[in-house]
């Protein structure tokens, strides 16, 4: 009786030393599961991380990411090139010299249409004027994007400008005329000449003017290195520095700048990259409402 009862509790004791072990390992797993990211060109990922100090840097493929501190934890939009060349990468929180956290991203390909647009050809061979002017204007937006405001200006998910039909998606590959080509690098909504065009989420306005490309653009800092940008549009209702909250009404749509017919053309850029709107949606609904 004595060695039977000797011989369940070695086994108990076993039982439990296995699941205790198994618990551990799994927990070490998805600890290791976490750290992992899979991105493709013009992707976007919201991460988060411990942070202990206010000194601390992020840095991805060794160039300082900004991130914004809530709760003792890092937040931050890492964005991957659409012109990538597919190489996977680390991105590391550094206090003083030291690493204190490591997250990798695999980077997988991912297809894109094409389409063909005739549009006026004075926006494909441009005159030496033009080429002026196209020069000067991105000197300006050069200038604008290096200097964003070091800190989410929103509280709440990214949101779609419009509900209307999605005409052309971003990533598409373009040829112009048969004969220029290029990449669209934006989202196209279905729009009529005047309709009212809302900001996709809060922050301050750093440009509202007439663009070549473009036409009447609007382009919001929304911190962070995150601007969104309006173009096309037939009027802009807002001027540079002024606060806005999502769903503030900033333009109309138009027919303005290099375009095939009237709609609203919807950019979004992170960290210098315009990336795919509809992933920066998805990713802000994991930690904003």
């Amino acid at each position: 009786m004595f060695r039977k009862f000797s011989f369940l509790k070695v086994s108990f004791h076993i039982v439990l030393i296995f699941l205790f072990t198994s618990c551990a390992l799994r927990a070490q797993d998805t600890k290791g599961m976490a750290n992992q990211y899979v991105i493709a060109p013009g992707e976007v990922r919201l991460v988060d991380f411990p942070v202990n100090s206010k000194e601390s840097k992020f840095l991805c493929r060794g160039s300082e990411v900004k991130f914004a501190q809530r709760n003792g934890r890092g937040l931050a939009f890492v964005m991957e090139s659409y012109f990538s060349n597919l190489t996977s990468f680390g991105c590391q929180l550094i206090e003083g010299s030291k690493e204190i956290y490591s997250i990798n991203f695999s980077v997988v390909d991912k297809p894109y249409k094409a389409e063909q647009l005739k549009v006026d050809s004075k926006k494909i061979k441009l005159s030496p004027k033009d080429e002026l002017r196209v020069a000067k204007e991105q000197a300006i937006l050069n200038k604008i994007y290096q200097s964003s405001i070091p800190d989410f200006l929103f509280t709440e998910a990214f949101k779609q400008p419009m509900d209307s039909l999605i005409t052309s998606v971003y990533g598409t590959r373009r040829v112009y005329n048969k004969q220029k080509k290029g990449q669209h690098l934006g989202i196209d909504y279905r729009a009529a000449i005047g309709d009212k065009v809302p900001a996709s989420n809060a922050g301050k306005i750093v440009y509202s003017g007439d663009l070549f490309y473009t036409g009447w653009t609007v382009i919001i800092d929304h911190g962070l290195d995150i601007f969104s940008v309006y173009g096309h549009l037939s009027k802009t209702l807002v001027s540079d520095g002024d606060i806005v909250r999502r769903g503030d009404i900033i333009g109309l749509s138009g027919n303005t700048g290099r375009t095939s017919g009237p709609h609203l053309h919807w950019g979004t850029k992170v960290q210098g990259q315009y990336i795919d709107g509809l992933v920066l949606i998805d990713e802000s609904k994991k930690y904003f409402k």
